[in-house]
């Protein structure tokens, strides 16, 4: 890729002059997310968290002595959790919701605030991310499929926020905390040995984690090594419908494409932390924590396809509803296809952090400084049509639970189906951020305030993104004797119908949440179908060509400075902190420049002798940038007014901001299948100015008991500006039709605002042996903009679920306990789909049991049970009668033995 990188040399001399301006200036201050990581190991060490019922008091406690507003969950709780990371943790927590588009927990939304309006924090710091799905795109929410909730000590989600945290969350701001050596007990040993079983795959699947914590007898030195390795065998299938556009002839929405996919991937993930702690003297304390994560996560996909929309005025008893075209028939000579896609995905992530905090009798200091470093997404992709000779009749009907689709051709019977065409490429993406924090605190006797804290952090981010398309019809060196001009056209001549070369292998049958024969399908050999494209066939090697796919590459860099003051005060029944937080954002969006002679292309990899007049060479290619700054001042109070001993009246009041995606500040442009009557993509602008909203919250807290608590939240959000859209049309040159065609592309802009309020109820209790716990959350989310149904995304807010509610209950004795778990939320917006459509998620509840037995003190066996009652995730495009997917997940099971020493 030929973009810039940073210069870290610049980079250095950054950090090098802010460590002078700190010290010069004087002004001393210790993070507040240190200074309560301190307070936790103090407490760690008192409570003695054991059980259920003891973790829920450590939850309380932690939210009750906050100065925010604070909902906090420990690690005893996390292990009572059936949950394999840490978004499945947080959706326990009022108002936040949880995206599970592969049954497992990925990215989260905080008060209706999108996944990419929410930061996550590792021990204060970006843990950097890379998305392995080749239909993602770079955003600013953090893929949580990286981190095992094994290797959290504690969590927190700030929703009330304060001049001393990161900025960059509109809803909510998510601090993970690992584990310290000398916050535990010498010799400590924790191991867990499970084995996961899915229905949908039918497979058991192995996991292990272990955590040993060394120090020595003087507690001034410790070490602490985790080391966590889960698999799954992932099995997703369903129905999809790939887009709805406006037919022309008919002015009806008609679908694009109607697809019956299975999608498989072996999904391994490993993961290791290292945490070193060093006390030398009761003044100082150093932190060096190591982490590398990896998610193997290779796929495979098939896809049983009609093509309604390429022939719509064919069409016959056919069903409307507003204005859709929701079932119908095609006699004959209907156009269809089976897409078998291979990919090779995975995606790692690496951060080294050096935390050191020293206590002076007149101030406090903190630093820390680290790198954190991603690299993921797929790396090759390998995709083969083939479709029905003669085409097929078909007829759909996309109405009620379980749809049905249906063809005239046995899709069972590989004979029936002829070459089509090859495609494919590769997508990765890299993500990286270097930083350095200095921060003071300086007990005073002012007034009510007790402490002035203050500091500076600098941050130099990139995030990048290749993208490779392979041409296997490419002119090419295959021997001459082989009688074809290029390889696609020999293997199409040897592989005419997939029952050759080893392409078959059986047939299967995806009929969970289809009616109708397209359900009945055969299986493509995956290992034969990449020796074809990648060795060779009948001692002809493989040649194929690689080109940089032009559009789709970019770089965005980010530096950021930020400077706050912060001072806590406390009186006779009251506390809290008053602050303000300075951020300058510089921003630089690269990508090519290039004529369009070439389709966007350019040859890197190819047989060819570099002199062949075909070889792709833009006349004109460079790389390009645009600069995008911009600064904000982010003013915070949070106020705490005790009641009396047990109740707590709080008030915040701030404005926050939130960094628009960086796919969307990119230079990128995408768009999807050309073989469609109206083709669509997406374009970016590097010229998006960053999410702000002011905000204030008024809770109400009681804490009746020691696990006892009910609590009544008000939040409001004025946002200033909701990310908006609007639409251009550019050709793009389609290369198995050989034709140029029109595209619709939309792009990302600023526009108007809105407002974002709602309530949050929180009760907790126990009664004995027996506990619940329960939570609703209710949210109100109204954009300025008019709802305009011909403008994509318009008057909508991502993310928003207009009600959620979390339930829980649990029976615990010294031998045993058990705990029953519900989640639910309402319907939610999710933006915009990669065809330009908007895309809706329908309201979904999960059901979630544990179950576990005490051998001894130390041994204990445990069951767990993820999505008991087989829910599906079912998507649509604006009108529920426009389905978009239903995709079926289904049960997991987990039963292990764990030791803790």
């Amino acid at each position: 890729m030929l973009h810039n990188k940073m210069n870290k040399c610049a980079v250095a001399v950054k950090l090098g002059l802010m460590v002078g301006t700190a010290v010069l200036a004087l002004p001393t201050m210790a993070d507040q997310a240190a200074a309560d990581g301190a307070a936790k190991e103090q407490q760690v060490e008192v409570i003695q968290v054991r059980g259920i019922r003891a973790s829920q008091e450590a939850n309380l406690n932690a939210k009750r002595f906050a100065n925010s507003i604070v909902d906090a969950v420990t690690a005893e709780d996390i292990g009572k959790f059936p949950d394999k990371n840490v978004a499945e943790s947080l959706s326990r927590i009022t108002g936040v919701g949880v995206s599970r588009e592969f049954g497992e927990g990925e990215k989260i939304t905080v008060r209706g605030a999108s996944s990419a309006t929410n930061r996550t924090l590792l021990n204060g710091q970006t843990v950097a991310t890379a998305d392995w799905f080749i239909l993602d795109n770079p955003g600013r929410s953090f893929n949580y499929t990286m981190l095992p909730s094994a290797l959290v000590s504690d969590l927190e989600v700030y929703k009330s926020p304060m001049a001393s945290i990161d900025e960059g969350s509109i809803g909510g701001t998510v601090l993970l905390r690992t584990r310290r050596p000398l916050a535990l007990e010498q010799n400590t040993v924790n191991l867990a040995l499970e084995s996961q079983y899915s229905d949908s795959s039918e497979e058991w699947d192995p996991q292990v984690s272990g955590l040993y914590s060394w120090k020595n007898d003087d507690e001034n030195f410790g070490v602490l090594v985790s080391a966590i390795k889960q698999d799954r065998t992932v099995v997703r299938q369903g129905i999809e419908i790939l887009g709805w556009p406006t037919n022309a002839d008919l002015d009806l929405k008609v679908p694009s494409h109607i697809g019956v996919p299975r999608f498989e991937q072996a999904r391994e993930r490993e993961t290791l932390f290292v945490s070193l702690q060093s006390r030398p003297t009761d003044s100082l304390d150093i932190v060096l924590n190591l982490l590398d994560s990896k998610v193997d996560a290779n796929n495979h996909n098939q896809n049983w396809l009609i093509f309604p929309n390429n022939h719509a005025a064919d069409l016959t008893n056919t069903v409307i509803e507003n204005g859709s075209v929701v079932a119908g028939e095609m006699e004959s000579g209907g156009q269809a296809a089976y897409n078998f896609i291979n990919r090779v995905s995975s995606t790692e992530t690496k951060s080294f952090d050096l935390d050191l905090n020293y206590v002076a009798d007149e101030y406090e200091l903190h630093t820390q400084v680290g790198q954190t470093k991603a690299k993921g997404g797929t790396y090759r992709e390998t995709s083969w049509e083939y479709t029905p000779i003669g085409g097929t009749g078909y007829s759909f009907d996309l109405r009620g639970d379980k749809p049905s689709a249906s063809t005239t051709v046995d899709a069972t019977d590989p004979t029936q189906f002829q070459a089509g065409w090859i495609w494919g490429g590769s997508k990765p993406t890299t993500d990286e951020e270097t930083y350095g924090q200095f921060d003071f605190t300086i007990p005073v006797k002012a007034g009510v305030f007790n402490s002035i804290k203050t500091g500076a952090k600098y941050r130099a981010a990139e995030r990048t993104q290749d993208r490779l398309a392979y041409s296997w019809h490419w002119p090419s060196t295959i021997d001459a004797s082989s009688g074809s001009p290029n390889y696609m056209a020999y293997i199409f001549s040897e592989c005419n119908t997939w029952d050759k070369c080893g392409l078959y292998s059986g047939n299967t049958s995806i009929d969970a949440v289809v009616n109708g024969n397209m359900t009945q399908q055969f299986f493509h050999n995956r290992d034969a179908m990449e020796s074809i494209a990648f060795g060779g066939l009948n001692g002809y090697a493989a040649d194929y060509a690689q080109h940089l796919n032009l559009a789709e590459i970019w770089a965005v860099e980010e530096d950021i400075l930020s400077l706050y003051l912060q001072g806590d005060f406390e009186g006779e029944g009251f506390r809290g902190n008053l602050g303000v937080r300075y951020v300058s954002t510089d921003q630089t969006s690269g990508g090519y420049e290039f004529s369009g002679e070439t389709w966007g292309l350019a040859t890197v990899v190819s047989k060819l002798d570099p002199s062949n007049p075909d070889y792709l060479t833009p006349e004109i290619l460079e790389w390009r940038t645009i600069d995008n700054d911009y600064s904000e001042v982010l003013p915070s109070m949070n106020l705490a007014f005790d009641l009396s001993e047990e109740q707590i009246l709080r008030f915040s009041a701030a404005r926050v901001m939130a960094r628009q995606n960086w796919n969307d500040i990119s230079t990128v442009q995408t768009y999807g299948s050309l073989n469609v009557a109206q083709p669509t993509g997406s374009a970016s602008n590097p010229y998006l100015k960053p999410q702000i909203a002011d905000q204030f919250d008024l809770s109400w807290e009681w804490y009746f008991d020691a696990s006892s608590l009910l609590a009544v939240t008000y939040f409001h959000k004025d946002i200033k500006s909701y990310r908006s859209f609007s639409t251009f049309v550019d050709q793009r040159y389609w290369e198995e039709g050989d034709e140029w065609k029109d595209v619709t592309f939309t792009r990302p802009e600023n526009g108007t605002g809105g407002k974002t309020d709602g309530i949050e109820l929180s009760y907790q209790q126990s009664f004995g042996d027996f506990g619940v716990t329960a939570n609703y959350t209710y949210t109100n989310a109204e954009r300025d903009e008019e709802r305009d149904l011909t403008k994509p995304g318009s008057g909508l807010v991502e993310g928003t679920s207009d009600q959620m509610v979390n339930l829980s209950a649990y029976y615990e004795t010294d031998v045993f306990s058990t705990r029953l778990m519900y989640n639910y939320r309402t319907e939610w917006y999710k933006g915009l789909h990669f065809n330009g459509d908007e895309l809706w998620n329908d309201a979904y509840g999960q059901l979630d049991a544990s179950f576990t037995y005490n051998l001894t003190e130390a041994v204990s066996l445990s069951l767990e049970a993820v999505n008991l009652t087989d829910e599906q995730v079912v998507e649509y495009n604006t009108d529920e009668a426009r389905l978009f997917s239903i995709y079926e997940n289904g049960r997991r099971f987990t039963a292990g033995i764990r030791m803790a020493f």
